[in-house]
């Protein structure tokens, strides 16, 4: 099995709308997996799977069991986990994993964007603003490809919070002009 067969099986799922089905063999999948793909990566998959289908608690607990297990993950379990438990009304545990991401100091800066769009989901719009500013700290001086993602869940944070205009705006402007330019730039 591999990562693009597991692409056509959640892409096959979007169509047909069964994420519990698809839930449930990426569970399976996971329990006889070897070599190839992680089991914590299938139960990455099979939690946000159980997200969809609105299956909350077997999510976190899926989201647990990729936790435990450590292995290779597209991305950081505790981070899916907290989104599950703010679905569960367990802020405190989620914000509990939140922070303990903050305190690793991680140097990816998809961690970032993606904790800051998790929170602003859930209306904390304080904390979507600072975590998606020091990621777009981070992504300006290592990973460019990142910036404009973190600029954007920034740029609408800080007009929800009515502050003004700054120098992150002006990056994210510059970032878009450059987009805009580039298809231009293909036909000279």
């Amino acid at each position: 099995m591999t990562e693009d067969d597991l692409d056509d099986m959640e892409f096959d799922t979007l169509r047909t709308g069964d994420h519990a089905s698809a839930a449930r063999r990426f569970v399976e999948l996971a329990e006889t997996v070897s070599g190839g793909v992680s089991r914590a990566s299938l139960l990455l998959r099979a939690g946000e799977q159980w997200q969809h289908a609105g299956e909350h608690a077997k999510a976190a607990e899926t989201f647990r069991g990729a936790l435990v297990d450590g292995g290779d993950t597209y991305g950081d379990p505790r981070i899916y986990l907290a989104g599950a438990l703010f679905e569960l009304d367990r802020r405190d545990e989620a914000g509990a994993l939140i922070e303990q991401v903050r305190a690793e100091s991680p140097r990816d800066p998809e961690i970032y964007r993606a904790v800051a769009e998790l929170l602003y989901e859930q209306g904390e719009l304080v904390g979507a603003h600072d975590w998606s500013t020091a990621g777009a700290d981070l992504a300006r001086a290592n990973d460019p490809d990142s910036l404009e993602g973190l600029l954007r869940i920034r740029y609408r944070s800080r007009l929800d919070l009515r502050r003004p205009e700054d120098e992150y705006d002006e990056l994210l402007d510059e970032l878009l002009k450059r987009t805009d330019e580039a298809p231009d730039q293909q036909f000279r």
